[in-house]
């Protein structure tokens, strides 16, 4: 069946506008009658095609209505959803391989779309050019921890831009360049913010110029304060796109030259639930036995049972201690968890963190990994970034301790 653009211009809202006929615009249904179509790979030339599409609509708008509100077309769940949904299956990956012990759910609900828009923002206005490369901040979504961006960029005509390598955006020669920066006013710390993952992202055609990031950057626990979501200005600072190649200098190379500075500042009101821990330990006897195939050290021999893998004849090592933990604080956003706890342990080389997962009710639980641990005196403190966002609504109960002995506590949201 053929379709006309004009069957994309139904229910457009035009609020406090005056018009003769009731076939409004609706941006909701270009999304619904396009992205629908749209697998993981070629998502980025859809969208920017539909961008194209969205301009002629835009052009046809105006010759029938005066004057249009016109609402943003993605929010930030529909540029991070197929991000999202690989995210998910590396996840399940890892659970195949035992390295998690959970249920890792099979595709994002629309609680956690809608959660990713109520932590997001729409940066459609901020693209620029210089030396032949464009790059277009396009949304971005955090709480106090973590921000994702997403960044589109086109090089200069004749450059490729391929899957399956590692960029940078930093001459990693130079000393002088900055990463990240703050506003003079923002009351912490404003040098060397943050940890950065660049991710290429898979499309159509990996052979030509055009190519979408995503991008996160990490709050550090050094820099005590930062809250990544307060409304303070925060910029990403780019000198040209390079790629990882071995026999380069520093292993990298200048595939497209351009400098660029991004406001990813994000003011939203991340939902944070501080939990009851109180009377909240757990803890025991462990044992630990492991194999390894490089030389022992002193450490090692201390270490050794005199038995042998049976399978690989490599040297059998054993370790065991006792430990409690007790659980401080521990508050979760969406995005991630921050917890402190104090501890006792016979190992004194072992520092105690929080063992915590998150249960929803339909038996799942999201993959989460470490991103900073700081210890005192027989205390610790830290963060855990969830790899996909949590819809509150969704969470059976938090089962805090350690399973393997049993030693485990629930502890339901307030």
């Amino acid at each position: 069946m053929k379709k006309r653009i004009s069957d994309l211009l139904d229910d457009f809202p035009a609020p406090q506008i005056q018009v003769e006929t009731s076939t409004p615009l609706s941006s909701k249904r270009i999304r619904e009658l396009t992205m629908k179509q749209v697998n993981p790979s070629n998502r980025a030339a859809v969208k920017r095609n539909l961008l194209r599409l969205l301009a002629a609509a835009a052009v046809i708008s105006l010759l029938t209505i005066t004057a249009v509100a016109v609402e943003e077309v993605f929010h930030a769940s529909a540029w991070f959803q197929g991000i999202l949904n690989r995210q998910l299956e590396e996840d399940r990956d890892m659970v195949d391989k035992g390295a998690w012990d959970v249920t890792v759910r099979e595709t994002l609900s629309q609680g956690q779309l809608d959660v990713v828009d109520s932590l997001g923002g729409s940066f459609q206005p901020q693209s620029a050019t210089d030396q032949g490369t464009t790059m277009t901040l396009t949304a971005a979504y955090g709480d106090a921890h973590v921000v994702h961006l997403y960044l589109e960029v086109t090089a200069p005509q004749g450059t490729v831009l391929p899957d399956g390598i590692q960029y940078t955006f930093w001459d990693r020669n130079r000393q002088d360049v900055r990463m990240f920066s703050v506003e003079e006013d923002a009351p912490y710390d404003h040098t060397g913010i943050g940890f950065l993952w660049i991710e290429a992202l898979p499309d159509g055609d990996p052979t030509d110029n055009i190519k979408d990031f995503h991008l996160t950057i990490e709050a550090p626990g050094q820099h005590q304060g930062l809250q990544m979501n307060d409304g303070y200005g925060k910029y990403i600072h780019i000198s040209g796109i390079y790629q990882q190649v071995l026999d380069a200098r520093d292993g990298y190379e200048l595939l497209a030259p351009g400098a660029f500075t991004f406001d990813f500042s994000l003011a939203n009101e991340a939902r944070a639930v501080t939990l009851d821990t109180q009377g909240c330990s757990y803890g025991g006897d462990k044992t630990r036995t492991w194999t390894h195939n490089s030389p022992c050290d002193e450490t090692c021999r201390e270490s050794l049972t005199g038995e042998t893998d049976p399978d690989t004849g490599l040297p059998i090592h054993t370790e065991s201690w006792s430990y409690t933990v007790t659980v401080e604080t521990l508050a979760l956003s969406p995005l991630s968890a921050e917890w402190e706890v104090r501890y006792t342990c016979t190992d004194e080389t072992r520092v105690c963190g929080l063992d915590f997962q998150v249960v929803m009710k339909d038996g799942t639980s999201p993959m989460q990994r470490r991103v900073w641990i700081q210890e005192d005196v027989n205390a610790s403190k830290g963060v855990c970034l969830f790899t996909t966002p949590i819809d509150f609504d969704e969470i059976d109960y938090i089962l805090i301790g350690d399973t393997e002995l049993g030693s485990t506590h629930r502890v339901y949201l307030p």
